[in-house]
């Protein structure tokens, strides 16, 4: 286990997941958490975007990653993630993220998890977001 911390998140990579933290800050609440809809799609407030892309670049460096990449663990394209979709203060991407259960919705919550091999697409497609804007 790899432990990263990137400005706003603290990141953990495994070789199976690759697990993401945001702490509340002084004077926020839960709303201000990401949002997470289990197996199915991420939200993330505006402004954590541009440090989330950062924290996805410093998961691709390790060697979990290459170790999933090179495996064919995941997917590894853009493919598999939405085109961001901007509501309300809060960015939201379709894809694998968290592990799948039955409830519906968006709900917001401390920590989430990615495959280490689906990053690359995560990345890809909110790092094009932001150059676009």
């Amino acid at each position: 286990m790899v432990r990263i911390t990137a400005p706003g998140w603290s990141v953990d990579v495994g070789d199976a997941e690759v697990v993401f933290g945001r702490a509340l800050r002084a004077g926020e609440g839960e709303p201000d958490l990401p949002r997470v809809w289990a197996g199915r799609g991420l939200g993330l407030r505006d402004e954590d975007v541009p440090a989330f892309v950062g924290a996805l670049g410093d998961v691709m460096a390790t060697s979990q990653f290459w170790h999933a990449r090179r495996a064919g663990a995941g997917r590894g394209s853009e493919q598999i993630w939405s085109v961001p979709l901007m509501r309300n203060g809060f960015t939201y991407v379709t894809g694998p993220c968290g592990r799948w259960n039955n409830t519906a919705g968006h709900r917001p919550a401390e920590t989430f998890s990615v495959a280490p091999a689906d990053v690359r697409g995560l990345r890809i497609r909110l790092a094009a977001h932001l150059h676009t804007g």
